[in-house]
């Protein structure tokens, strides 16, 4: 990957990795919280839903950011490269 060497810009892209983990971190979170829930023998009447509701908002979101998101972002790091190597005279 290209050196960023704008400050906004290596900040977009530290965020949206820090995003990805983050959402794999609560991923495992309502696991664990459906796991515990059930070992309570809690009602599945009473979070079974909300935990399923959340784990497929929660893919809906990771294959955005993975797909068209991440291609975006992708594609904006390429154009700093080449605005790079403009500025250091090394443009074809």
């Amino acid at each position: 990957m290209v050196e960023i060497k704008d400050r906004d810009l290596n900040r977009a892209v530290e965020n949206f990795e820090e995003m990805i983990e983050a959402l794999a971190g609560y991923r495992d979170t309502l696991t664990a919280l459906r796991a515990r829930y059930e070992s309570e023998g809690r009602d599945p009447a009473t979070y079974a839903r909300v935990i399923a509701n959340n784990l497929r908002r929660l893919d809906r979101l990771e294959n955005q950011l993975n797909g068209e998101t991440y291609d975006l972002l992708r594609d904006l790091l390429d154009g700093t490269g080449v605005l790079g190597s403009v500025d250091e005279g090394s443009w074809i």
